[in-house]
């Protein structure tokens, strides 16, 4: 019996119990689990801070340091009502919500629609199919919710995330026409020029809403 205990108690390596052995090559197993590869990776996307140019990962600003920009330069409740929701939205795909904000400011006139979009569409999107800009030609989503959820999937076909739920038809449009060019958008100065919009400065506008947000 004590030669038994003896055994048990100080077997293993160097004298360690066997007990404690066993829980310390468990614990060796797991380590090496969570430290693979795919795990390495998505560990430091959940830690990234975008960088100034990119429309993935962790915002700059704070929702809190949004609004105030926000209320600063006269935005309407439009703007004001789905800074929340982008806080809440955008990230479940790895959208940074600063970028989606500062683009839906730009957009919407900062929430005064001044052009043949309306509320809630944040971000100027077309109903499928369509080439036109007659307002008809315009999704009309019937909540703020909706809207957000919208432009974060339109970002989404975009950047090659999946969608929240069903997406609207220019989703299935835009992923499509994204595919055909062979590479996904990352960087808000790729947005310009023919992708997400025609205009050659469309990105370097909304890094400047960005970078008021942070003055």
């Amino acid at each position: 019996m004590n030669n038994t205990t003896r055994e048990v108690t100080h077997g293993g390596l160097s004298g360690i119990p066997v007990s404690l052995f066993l829980l310390l090559l468990l614990g060796a197993a797991l380590l090496l689990s969570a430290s693979s590869p795919d795990a390495e990776a998505r560990a430091a996307e959940s830690r990234a801070v975008r960088a100034p140019d990119s429309i993935l990962g962790k915002p700059l600003y704070g929702e809190a340091r949004v609004k105030r920009y926000a209320r600063s330069i006269g935005a309407t409740r439009y703007i004001l009502r789905t800074i929340p929701i982008y806080y809440r939205l955008a990230p479940r795909r790895g959208i940074a919500p600063d970028v989606l904000v500062a683009q839906a400011i730009l957009e919407t006139g900062a929430g005064h629609y001044g052009g043949d979009s309306r509320p809630w569409n944040m971000a100027g999107i077309k109903k499928g199919g369509r080439v036109g800009d007659a307002p008809q030609d315009f999704e009309r989503p019937r909540t703020p919710r909706e809207g957000v959820r919208m432009h974060v999937n339109h970002m989404a076909a975009y950047t090659g995330r999946r969608p929240i739920g069903r997406p609207h038809d220019r989703f299935y449009d835009a992923r499509s026409a994204q595919k055909a060019r062979g590479y996904w958008v990352w960087r808000i100065s790729q947005l310009g020029g023919g992708v997400w919009a025609t205009d050659p400065a469309y990105g370097r506008k909304i890094r400047r809403i960005l970078d008021e947000m942070g003055q």
